[in-house]
């Protein structure tokens, strides 16, 4: 299956949900890493269960939008479509 306008391949090759997947781990390390210096930066003394709760629901709100994200970056970083503005 191809693009009519593009004609990009609208057919992932083999590996690319594996790929995607990398680039999806790296989004939710630096969610992680810039909510924990925001929490020591806010919050005076911060408890533990501080720091997991607001991993754990932020991890959770942003993952379609980090889903969604990575695939569309790892498209455009290894596949072979180009973005054209118009």
């Amino acid at each position: 299956m191809t693009c009519e306008v593009c004609g990009a391949r609208l057919i992932p090759e083999p590996g690319f949900y594996d790929g995607a997947m990398y680039i999806s781990y790296a989004f939710s390390v630096a969610l992680v890493i810039t909510s924990l210096v925001a929490m020591n930066v806010l919050v005076q003394k911060p408890e533990l269960w501080m720091y997991l709760t607001t991993v754990v629901v932020l991890n959770i709100t942003l993952l379609p939008a980090m889903l969604r994200y990575s695939k569309t970056l790892y498209q455009y970083a290894v596949g072979k479509l180009k973005y054209r503005g118009e």
